[in-house]
C-alpha cells in the first residue's frame, strides 16, 4: 500500500525527559496526618490569641470559624487530572466571616497553613510553594482591605463588622477577595508554567452555582455569629448541607468528563478543551497542536494477560504521557487504548510525538511481567489541519492511520495527500455497520482434483456491497478490519455463511470441503475453537468438511499460541491449511512445529511455472516435501490447462484458479457439482 504521509524528520525531536512514574493516590493516613499538623499549628495560634490582651479574645466566635475553615481547607491531595483549575474553597464564606469578625492574622494563618502542607505533600519545588502560599492569602488580604474601606474600620485591630446591616459590604468584600484570588492564581500559572498561551478552562454551571452559594454564605455567617453561638451552629447546619450538595453536584459533573480508569479527561472534555484553545487563538497564525496516541497490539495483551493487566498498563501509559507532556498540556484518554494530547505551542507537537514513540518503546512492568507496548502517533496542527475541534481530531486520526501502517511511528497530517486515508476512515466506520446490517456476503472459488477435474472443495471469499459506493474489494476493507479489530466479526459472518452453504450442498447429496481464511489476529484468540464448534453444531456440518486456512505471517506472530489454537481446531476434526506458502518467513521451521493437514502453494509461484524454470523448481520441490510430510497440496493461481497438467504430473492433489473457475455464488457451486456428478468431463485445454 502506498504511504502518502511522511514520517516526522528525526532532527525535530526534542530532548526526551525521563518520565516519572504516576503518583499513586495518597493514603488516608497521610491525609489525616496533614490535618493533625494543621490543627496543631492552629492550636498554638489559638493559645497565643487567648493569652494576648484584648481585642484578640474579644470574638471567641472567630476561633470556631477558624476551626471550620481549617478542617475544610485541609482536604486530601488528589492526582492531577489534566490540569483543571481548583474549585473555590468551600469554606470561603466562613473565611470572609472570620475576616469580618477579626482578627485578620488568624484568617491569613488558617488559609496559608493548609496550602503549605498540600504543596509540600505534592513534592512541589520552593518556587511553586512560595507562589501557592502567596496566591492563597491574596484573596484574604484583598477582602480585608475592601471591608476596611467599606465599613470604615480596621480588620487588623478586631471585629470589622459592628452593624449587621452592613452585610452588603461583607458580600462585596467577599466577591472582591474571590476575584483577586482567581486573578492571582492565573498570574501564578503564567509565572510557574511560562506558557505563551494558556489553555483556558471555563467553569461549569454547577461550579458557578457553588461559587455563588459560597459567596452568599459570608454575610449569613457573620450576622448569625452576632446572635450567639447556638444560632451560629443552627445556621451552619443548613448552610453546610447546601454547600456539600453543591460540591457533590460539581463532583458528579466533573466525573462525567473524567475517565474513571486513568483519572484523565475523557473524549468530551478533550474536545471541549480543544475548542476553547482554538477560540482563544482566533486570528493567530499558529494554533495548538493535537496528538492522537494509539497502542499497538493492545488487544493481544488483553486477550493474553487479561483485562486487569491491561487496565494496569493503561494507567502506566497515562502516567508516562503526563510526564512527557508540557505542564500546560491537556492529556486525555479518548477511549480504549487511544489517548490524546493537546499542546498550546504547536512547535512542540512534532517533537513531543517522537518523544512519545521513543518513550513507549521502553518495556513496562506490571507485577512480575514485563510488557513491550509500542505506540503510533498522529499529529494535526491548527489552523491548517483543522479550525474546529472535530476537524482537528479527524486530521490527527488520519495521520494516525498512516503511522499504524508500519506501527511504532509518528506522522503528521499531510493535507490533500491524505484524501485516500479519509476515504479509508470512512470505510472503517461503515464496515462496522456492514457487519451488523448484513452487507457482507460470500462467494466461492471452486477447487478440483488436479488429475480428474472433479470438484472437491470451495474456498469462501468475503465480499462487500456498500450501499453508496457499490462493490468494495477485499484488498480495501480486509486490511482495515485487521487493523481495527473488526476482523473477528467479519470472520464470524464468513464462517456462518460458509457452513450454512455447506449444509445445503450436503442436503443435496454432495460433500465438498469448504475453506475459510483465518486472520492472524484470530490465532491468538482462545475462543476461536469454541466459535467453530458452535457453528458446526448449529448447521449440522461434519467437522471434516471444514478447512481453516492460516497464513504464515499469522503463525510467526505468536508461535506458542498458534500451536495451541491449531491443536484445538484439529481436535474438533477440522483440517488446517497453511495458506500462501512461500511468502512468509521460517516456513520450514513452522511446518515442523505445527500440526497441519494441507499446504497451499502461493499463486506467485504457480502462475507462469510452465515457462519459468525457477518457479517450476520451487513448485516441484514444495510438492515433493509436502507429500513426504503427509500433507495435501493445493496449488493456487492455476490460469491454464498446461499448468494444471504439470501440477498433476508433479503429484499435486488440488488445483484452484481462473482456469478452474472464478468466484461464484453457492447456487453456482451446487450447479457445478451436479454437472460434474453427472459425468461431464472437464476441459483441460
Amino acid at each position: 500500500m502506498q504511504r502518502t504521509t511522511a514520517a516526522l524528520a528525526a532532527p525535530r525531536i526534542s530532548p526526551t525527559r525521563r518520565p516519572a512514574r504516576p503518583r499513586p493516590d495518597v493514603p488516608f493516613a497521610l491525609d489525616l496526618l496533614a490535618v493533625v499538623v494543621a490543627v496543631a499549628v492552629l492550636s498554638v495560634a489559638v493559645l497565643a490569641a487567648l493569652a494576648a490582651p484584648a481585642p484578640w479574645h474579644a470574638s471567641r466566635f472567630a476561633l470556631v470559624l477558624a476551626a471550620v475553615v481549617l478542617v475544610a481547607e485541609s482536604r486530601p491531595v488528589t492526582r492531577r487530572t489534566g490540569g483543571r483549575g481548583e474549585p473555590p474553597p468551600l469554606a470561603w464564606g466562613f473565611l470572609v466571616a472570620l475576616v469580618a469578625l477579626g482578627p485578620l492574622a488568624l484568617a491569613l494563618l488558617v488559609r496559608a497553613v493548609p496550602t503549605l502542607v498540600r504543596q509540600v505533600r505534592r513534592g512541589a519545588g520552593p518556587q511553586a510553594v512560595v507562589v501557592a502560599v502567596a496566591t492563597s492569602v491574596v484573596g484574604v488580604l484583598v477582602c480585608g482591605v475592601v471591608l476596611d474601606l467599606l465599613v470604615g474600620a480596621s480588620a487588623t485591630d478586631g471585629p470589622a463588622l459592628r452593624d449587621p446591616t452592613d452585610w452588603p459590604s461583607v458580600l462585596a468584600a467577599g466577591a472582591a477577595g474571590l476575584l483577586a484570588q482567581g486573578l492571582a492564581r492565573y498570574a501564578s500559572r503564567r509565572i510557574v508554567v511560562r506558557s505563551p498561551r494558556r489553555l483556558v478552562r471555563a467553569g461549569s454551571a454547577s461550579g458557578l452555582l457553588l461559587t455563588l452559594a459560597v459567596l452568599a454564605s459570608a454575610p449569613v455567617v457573620v450576622v448569625s455569629a452576632e446572635g450567639g453561638p447556638w444560632l451560629l451552629v443552627l445556621v451552619c447546619v443548613p448552610l453546610s448541607v447546601m454547600l456539600v450538595s453543591a460540591a457533590v453536584a460539581r463532583r458528579h459533573e466533573r466525573r462525567a468528563l473524567v475517565d474513571d480508569l486513568t483519572g484523565l479527561p475523557n473524549r468530551d472534555a478533550f474536545l471541549a478543551a480543544t475548542a476553547r484553545s482554538l477560540r482563544g487563538g482566533e486570528g493567530a497564525d499558529l494554533g495548538p497542536g493535537l496528538l492522537v496516541v494509539d497502542l499497538d497490539h493492545f488487544k493481544d495483551v488483553n486477550d493474553t494477560l487479561g483485562h486487569p493487566v491491561g487496565d494496569a498498563l493503561l494507567r502506566e501509559v497515562a502516567g508516562r504521557l503526563t510526564a512527557q507532556a508540557p505542564a500546560d498540556a491537556v492529556v486525555a484518554r479518548l477511549g480504549g487504548d487511544e489517548f490524546g494530547l493537546l499542546v498550546s505551542d504547536r512547535l512542540e507537537a512534532e517533537g513531543l510525538a517522537l518523544a512519545v514513540v521513543e518513550e513507549m518503546s521502553r518495556p513496562m512492568r506490571v507485577g512480575e511481567l514485563q510488557v513491550l507496548l509500542p505506540a503510533s502517533v498522529g499529529v494535526a496542527l491548527a489552523p491548517e489541519h483543522g479550525t474546529s475541534a472535530t476537524s482537528l481530531l479527524r486530521s490527527a486520526d488520519v495521520a494516525l492511520y498512516q503511522a499504524k501502517e508500519v506501527r511504532g511511528r509518528a506522522c503528521t497530517y499531510a493535507g490533500r495527500r491524505d484524501v485516500n486515508s479519509i476515504e479509508r476512515l470512512r470505510l472503517l466506520g461503515d464496515l462496522g455497520r456492514a457487519v451488523e446490517r448484513g452487507e457482507l456476503f460470500v462467494r466461492y472459488q471452486p477447487q478440483v482434483d488436479a488429475h480428474t477435474g472433479v470438484v472437491v472443495g470451495a474456498e469462501a471469499l468475503v465480499r462487500w456491497r456498500h450501499p453508496e459506493l457499490g462493490p468494495v474489494g477485499p484488498d480495501r476493507f480486509i486490511p482495515l478490519a485487521e487493523q481495527s479489530g473488526l476482523i473477528a466479526g467479519v470472520t464470524a459472518v464468513v464462517l456462518d455463511q460458509a457452513l450454512a452453504d455447506a449444509a445445503r450442498w450436503s442436503a443435496a447429496g454432495f460433500t465438498p470441503s469448504v475453506s475459510v481464511n483465518l486472520s492472524a489476529r484470530l490465532l491468538t484468540d482462545h475462543d476461536l475453537p469454541a466459535l467453530v464448534a458452535d457453528g458446526l453444531r448449529r448447521h449440522s456440518v461434519a467437522a471434516c468438511a471444514l478447512v481453516l486456512e492460516i497464513t504464515e505471517t499469522g503463525i510467526v506472530s505468536d508461535p506458542a499460541r498458534a500451536r495451541a489454537v491449531v491443536r484445538r481446531l484439529r481436535a474438533l476434526g477440522c483440517s488446517v491449511a497453511v495458506d500462501d506458502y512461500g511468502t512468509g518467513q521460517a516456513s520450514l521451521a513452522y511446518l515442523m512445529d505445527l500440526e497441519v493437514d494441507e499446504l497451499k502453494i502461493d499463486r506467485s509461484f504457480v502462475t507462469g511455472m510452465t515457462s519459468d524454470r525457477a518457479r517450476a523448481v520451487i513448485v516441484r520441490s514444495t510438492v515433493q516435501m509436502a507429500r513426504e510430510l503427509g500433507l495435501r497440496v493445493v496449488a493456487e493461481g492455476v490460469t491454464d490447462a498446461p499448468t494444471q497438467r504439470a501440477l498433476a504430473a508433479l503429484g499435486c492433489h488440488t488445483a484452484q484458479g481462473e482456469h478452474v473457475g472464478g468466484p461464484m455464488t453457492a447456487d453456482a457451486v451446487l450447479d457445478l457439482l451436479r454437472v460434474r456428478h453427472a459425468g461431464a468431463t472437464p476441459r483441460l485445454d
